[in-house]
Parts: structure tokens; sequence; C-alpha cells
């Protein structure tokens, strides 16, 4: 079950994918729940700085750069060549991630969610279930299935955060939290 979390030591970081989670404590890289495609088996990480829990699948960032393991059935866990990556994202059935060159995803890309949009200076990424959203000097943006209108982004003030989920996207503003979709 993946609400059984381990015992872990000062963790700094937790993601909860589809049926897993993983957090990053003083150890790495901690992963439970179901792990049937191999999404909670870690493997040797070298220092790794960052986790995030994709659908079935599990993304790290550590010295060598982004690792991914689990379900790789659409290439979502077969990391292109990335420079300086600082965040990686897993989605359904894909990954994103942010490096020197902007925003970089693979896997599925079937609904959109792999083919980036322009933007200048993206600062933040989050890849959903099949769309994606950043945060680029122009504000959110984000592309892919536009299903329940979760990539139709409301007026924000001044976004920093943005998070999107399965079937809708939220952002926090100068005003808190807005949620559309």
């Amino acid at each position: 079950c993946q609400s059984n979390v381990p015992t872990l030591t000062n963790p700094s970081q937790v993601s909860a994918g589809k049926f897993h989670a993983c957090a990053l404590d003083d150890s790495g890289v901690v992963c439970w729940g179901d792990g049937y495609n191999g999404q909670t088996s870690v493997p040797a990480l070298n220092n790794p700085s960052f986790v995030h829990a994709g659908g079935y699948h599990t993304c790290a960032i550590d010295d060598s750069g982004v690792v991914c393991w689990g379900d790789n059935g659409r290439g979502q866990a077969t990391v292109p060549t990335l420079t300086n990556p600082t965040r990686v994202y897993g989605g359904e059935f894909h990954s994103c991630a942010l490096d020197d060159s902007g925003v970089v995803c693979w896997g599925e890309g079937g609904n959109g969610q792999i083919t980036i949009p322009s933007m200048v200076n993206p600062s933040v990424v989050s890849a959903g279930d099949f769309h994606n959203c950043a945060i680029d000097d122009s504000g959110v943006v984000c592309w892919g299935d536009n299903a329940d209108g979760r990539l139709t982004v409301p007026v924000l003030n001044n976004p920093s955060g943005v998070s999107a989920g399965g079937w809708h996207t939220c952002a926090l503003d100068d005003t808190g939290v807005v949620c559309w979709g």
C-alpha cells in the first residue's frame, strides 16, 4: 500500500505517483507502494538531489544527471541528452525536465504533451497525466490534452508555482492558489 510510509531520516522532499510514492532523505531516494513496474526499485544513485514519482515510473537527479526507472513502455524512462538538469517530473507515460536549454519532454506524445511550445526563460515545469505546464517570463504556459479545460489558464497575478494534475492544473500566485480544469 502506498500509504505505508517507511522510516525516513530527515526527509526533504516527497512525491506521489499513481500507486507509489518516493522521498528524498539522508539515505538518498526511498520509494514504496506498488512496484509492479519497478518504479519502487531505486537504482544506485550518486548524491541524489531531486526525485519525482510519475504514473508508473520514477525519475531523480543525481551527480550524473537525470535517472529514470520503472515502466518504460512508451519511452518515459529513456532519458534524452540533457545539459545541467535542475528538475525532472514524471507524467502518466512521459517525463519532462528543466535544463539549460529550457523544457525537454520525452515518452508518449499522442496528446501533444512532449511538443514544447515557445517559451522564454522557463523557470518551473510540471508534468500531469496527459498535459504539462511551465512558468516562463510571460506567465503560465500549458500544453498537451485540453480535456476539461486543463490548458485554459485563467488570469494569474505573478505566478510562482504550477502543478499539472490528472485532469486539472493549479498555480500559486499573489492571490493564493488558483485551479482550473
